[in-house]
């Protein structure tokens, strides 16, 4: 698996210890109301994001055929 997804899941771990850093500092700022929403829609960014580049890269790597063999 490691091999297959080394790239996604180096940035998966990036983008959530970019998120977790903003949360923290927005937190200690005491701004917890703005460190929840950008904790929030972070995560979610970097889900959608490292997700949509993940099946991107595993179609194109697939030649885009949607009719392969199972």
């Amino acid at each position: 698996m490691w091999q297959a997804n080394k790239w996604g899941i180096i940035a998966l771990l990036a983008g959530l210890f970019a998120v977790g850093a903003a949360y923290f500092k927005l937190h200690a700022a005491g701004d917890a109301d703005l460190a929840n929403k950008v904790g929030a829609t972070g995560v979610c960014a970097v889900l959608f994001i490292v997700g949509l580049a993940t099946f991107l890269t595993a179609r194109h790597g697939n030649g885009g055929d949607d009719d392969a063999e199972e």
